[in-house]
C-alpha cells in the first residue's frame, strides 16, 4: 500500500473508493444473513408445528370474539320504558264539571287528580307531603298554621300560582252559595295572606290534624275571582280549566252511541307542571255508565286500565290484563238515620246490630283482611277497641219487642198492627251492591219489610246526593266513605256535621260523643287523643248509629305492556294510585345496559 506524506510530516492511509466500501457492506450482509437466518432455518423447520398451532389459536380466538359480539349483543341491551306514548283509563259516571271543587262522580274525581295539584297529598308511602306547598308548619300554640307555597310554580296558562289562589279557594269552599263537594270545614278559620307565597290559618282551637284538611286543589283566582261564588260551577272554567297538575285538557269527544253515553277526555302532558318529568305524553279518560261496558272496553283494548271493577270479574278478562288489589283507608258502613221514625229508637238500632249475621252479609267477597267493625282503622291508631255484640237473632227480636213491636207469623208489626218498613239507599258498585242485598235479607229475617233502592253510579252527582243523601231521605244508607290518612271520625259522627251539607249520614247526636270528638280533634297530646277516641268508640257501639261492613280496596286492571303505579305504593284512597303518575309509561326502546 502506498503512503503519502503530509506537509506536517505525518503519514495518512489512502481513502477507499465508494465501490470498494459498497462491496464490503454487501459481503458483510451476506455473511450476517447466512449466519443469523439461514443458519437457523433448520431450527424453524423443527418448531414449525408449534408455530402453526399458535397462529391457528390466535385466529380462532379472534373469530370467537367476533361471533360473541354478534351472538350475545342482546345481553348488553334491554328494553326500557322511555318518555312518550299514551295511556287510557275507564271510569264510571259522566263528567259534568272539570272544576275539582265540584267533583262527585268517579270520573270527575279521577279527572281532578290528573288536572290539578293539591296543597298536600299522600306520597307513595301513604304519608301526607307538600305538593304545591313547600312547607306546612304549626306554631307552639297549635292554633296557627302557616302554609308556604313552592317557588316557581305556574298555572298551565303561564300565570304564577300564589297565595291569592289559596286564599280565594278557601273562601269559595266556605261560601254556602258555592256548594262545593269539599268536606273541609274552614267556617271558623281566619285566613290571612302574609305574602305572595305564604298564607296563615288561625284556628278557633287546637287541631293537630289540620294538615289533613289541606288535601284539596287550588283554583286560579286570576280567572275566577270576579265571578259570583254561586255561578262558579256554571262558568266556562268548568269545561275549559286552567290546570296545575301533570296533565292539561286537550279535547273532549262525546260518544255517537247514545246508549253508552260515553265521553272521551283527551289530556296532554302539562309542560308548566312544577315536576317536569311526566313520562306519558297523553292520557285519555273514557267514561262509562255501566261496569259491563268497561269490561267490554278492556276486552277490545279500547282502554288500557281501570279501577272501577271488583275482583270477581278477573276470570272474564284476557290474560294480557294484569290485576292488583290494594287496601285503602276507607270502608263501607250501614249508616242508620237516627232521625227516622223507626231508627230513632236505640233498641231498634241495637237489635239490627245484634240480629245481622255479618258473616253472611260479607259473604265470600270479603276476606278476613277486609272485615271492618269500627270507624277507626287499626293502622290509623293503636286503640283498645270495645267488644261488639255477638250475633244472636233471638236476642235481637227480644229487643224489638221491648221497643213496643210485636211479631205475627214472623212479621214485625208496630203498635198499630202495621208492618215495620225500612228503606235502604245504596250506590251501585261492585262489592257494595251485593253486600246491600245480603244486608236486606238479614233485615227481613228480623221481620222488617225492606225497600232497597239502588242508585246508578253515573247519577251520583245529579240525583243521589241531591235527592237522597243531603235531605237524608232514607232509613239506612249503605255507603263507602274515606277514613283519611289520620284517624278523625269527627266529620261522620259530630252533631255539627248532621246538616244536609255535612257528612254525618246517621244524623247522630250525643253530647258526650261531641265532647270526646272535639277534644280528640283539638288536642296535641296523643295519650289524650287515644282516651277520647276510646270513649267515642264505646258510645258508638252502645248507640249503634252505624254498622261496619267491610274495608275498601282498589282492584286495578291494566295492560301488562304498560307501567302503572308501583306495587308497593301505600294508598289512603283509590286516587292515590296517581301518586307516581309521572313515572307511568307505555313507550319502550332498546337501550344499552349500564354497569
Amino acid at each position: 500500500m502506498k503512503l503519502q506524506f503530509e506537509k506536517s510530516g505525518q503519514i495518512k492511509k489512502k481513502r477507499k473508493s465508494f465501490s470498494t466500501r459498497w462491496n464490503e457492506f454487501l459481503d458483510k450482509t451476506e455473511k450476517h444473513f447466512s449466519s443469523r437466518f439461514m443458519g437457523r432455518l433448520q431450527n424453524a423447520r423443527e418448531v414449525r408445528l408449534w408455530v402453526v398451532e399458535w397462529v391457528l389459536l390466535v385466529v380462532v380466538v379472534f373469530l370467537f370474539a367476533i361471533v360473541q359480539i354478534f351472538w350475545y349483543s342482546d345481553a348488553y341491551e334491554t328494553e326500557a320504558y322511555v318518555a312518550g306514548g299514551d295511556y287510557s283509563e275507564a271510569t264510571l259516571g259522566k263528567v259534568n264539571s272539570m272544576n275539582p271543587l265540584y267533583a262527585a262522580t268517579s270520573s270527575e274525581k279521577t279527572l281532578a287528580k290528573l288536572l290539578f295539584a293539591n296543597i298536600v297529598s299522600p306520597d307513595t308511602t301513604g304519608h301526607l307531603k307538600g305538593e304545591l306547598a313547600k312547607s306546612v308548619e304549626m306554631d307552639e300554640t297549635g292554633k296557627i298554621w302557616t302554609v308556604t307555597l313552592r317557588d316557581n310554580i305556574f298555572w298551565s296558562d303561564g300565570e304564577p300560582i300564589t297565595a291569592d289562589d289559596l286564599a280565594y279557594t278557601v273562601k269559595l269552599i266556605v261560601d254556602p252559595t258555592a256548594k262545593t263537594t269539599i268536606s273541609a270545614d274552614f267556617s271558623h278559620v281566619v285566613v290571612e295572606k302574609v305574602d305572595d307565597r305564604t298564607v296563615k290559618f288561625t284556628l278557633p282551637s287546637v287541631y293537630r290534624e289540620f294538615m289533613d284538611t289541606l288535601e284539596f286543589p287550588l283554583l286560579p283566582s286570576h280567572i275566577l275571582k270576579d265571578i259570583s261564588p254561586a255561578l262558579v260551577y256554571e262558568s266556562s272554567f268548568s269545561s275549559n280549566p286552567v290546570c296545575s297538575g301533570p296533565f292539561v285538557l286537550n279535547a273532549i269527544q262525546a260518544s255517537s252511541v247514545t246508549e253508552t253515553n260515553m265521553q272521551t277526555i283527551y289530556l296532554n302532558r302539562n309542560e308548566k307542571y312544577f315536576l317536569k318529568d311526566t313520562m306519558l305524553y297523553s292520557f285519555a279518560l273514557k267514561t262509562y255508565e255501566k261496569q259491563e261496558d268497561i269490561i267490554s272496553a278492556l276486552k277490545t283494548n279500547d282502554v288500557r286500565g281501570t279501577a272501577e271493577l271488583g275482583a270477581e270479574v278477573l276470570g272474564e278478562l284476557p290474560m294480557s290484563i294484569g290485576h292488583r288489589t290494594t287496601l285503602i283507608n276507607g270502608g263501607a258502613f250501614a249508616f242508620m238515620n237516627t232521625k227516622s221514625t223507626e231508627l230513632s229508637k236505640v233498641k231498634v238500632r241495637k237489635a239490627i246490630q245484634q240480629g245481622i249475621d255479618m258473616a253472611k252479609v260479607r259473604g265470600d267477597a270479603i276476606d278476613e283482611a277486609r272485615e271492618l267493625d269500627y270507624p277507626i282503622l287499626a293502622n290509623q291508631m293503636e286503640l283498645d277497641f270495645p267488644e261488639l255484640p255477638k250475633y244472636d237473632l233471638e236476642a235481637a227480636k227480644q229487643l224489638l219487642t221491648e221497643a213496643e213491636y210485636s211479631y205475627e207469623d214472623g212479621v214485625l208489626l208496630d203498635k198499630d198492627g202495621e208492618r215495620v218498613r225500612l228503606t235502604i239507599a245504596v250506590a251501585k258498585r261492585d262489592t257494595i251492591a251485593g253486600v246491600a242485598e245480603r244486608f236486606t235479607d238479614e233485615l227481613k229475617k228480623l221481620g222488617f219489610e225492606v225497600a232497597l233502592s239502588v242508585f246508578d253510579e253515573s247519577l251520583l252527582s245529579e240525583d243521589f246526593f241531591a235527592t237522597v243523601v243531603r235531605p237524608r231521605d232514607y232509613d239506612i244508607l249503605i255507603y263507602e266513605v274515606d277514613l283519611g290518612v289520620s284517624a278523625d271520625p269527627f266529620v261522620y259522627y259530630s252533631s255539627t256535621q248532621a246538616s244536609g251539607s255535612g257528612w254525618n249520614f246517621s244524623n247522630y247526636s250525643n253530647n258526650l260523643v261531641d265532647d270526646a270528638l272535639l277534644s280528640a280533634h283539638i288536642t296535641t297530646n296523643m295519650a289524650t287523643k287515644k282516651t277520647k277516641y276510646e270513649t267515642f268508640l264505646k258510645y258508638w257501639v252502645a248507640d249503634a248509629p252505624a254498622i261496619g261492613l267491610y274495608r275498601s280496596s282498589m282492584n286495578y286492571y291494566f295492560d301488562q305492556n304498560v307501567r302503572v303505579y308501583a306495587e308497593d305504593v301505600v294508598m289512603t284512597d283509590a286516587l292515590d294510585r296517581f301518586a307516581d303518575v309521572r313515572y307511568w309509561a307505555s313507550a319502550k326502546e332498546i337501550v344499552n345496559m349500564t354497569p
